[in-house]
């Protein structure tokens, strides 16, 4: 009996190493895969990256969100806020205020929004004066009536 007990006890240790193995090698290949040339992998890895909130992806995500092509700014931008770490801030407050595509600033928007740091405040406020998106401004302008309701409280 003890013998079968210790047997379980090994087959369960090598299941859950064999497991935690598997998802490391997952994760560098993906963000090896943020190095590729080919914008496919990169947008499949930044989207995998932030689904597991890979806080190591930060410093390349965030290079990528000047990346020429207009997808893989995106979902750079989204996997940083799903990542939520306030490492991207200063990344994400770069596209806020550089980028010409109103869908990486929209999402580069909720992203700074879903971090909460207040580092982006002052970008916000920058913002609002020279956002011409109809969206932008209006989450823009939702996000501030929250602030100063909540003010006021």
């Amino acid at each position: 009996m003890a013998n079968k007990m210790r047997l379980l006890a090994i087959m369960v240790l090598t299941v859950l190493f064999s497991v935690g193995s598997l998802f490391a090698q997952t994760v560098q290949s993906a963000k090896e895969d943020l190095e590729s040339d080919d914008d496919a992998k990169i947008i499949a890895a930044a989207d995998f990256l932030g689904s597991k909130k890979e806080a190591s992806a930060v410093p390349k995500l965030s290079e990528l969100t000047t990346n020429p092509n207009m997808s893989v700014r995106l979902h750079s931008v989204m996997a940083l806020g799903n990542i939520g770490k306030n490492d991207a801030v200063e990344a994400l407050n770069a596209v806020l205020v550089n980028d010409e595509n109103a869908q990486v600033r929209y999402a580069a928007l909720l992203s700074t929004i879903r971090i909460g740091s207040d580092q982006s405040n002052e970008t916000l406020e920058q913002i609002i004066e020279t956002e011409t998106d109809p969206l932008i401004q209006d989450l823009l302008t939702k996000r501030e009536q929250k602030r100063a309701s909540g003010k006021k409280k």
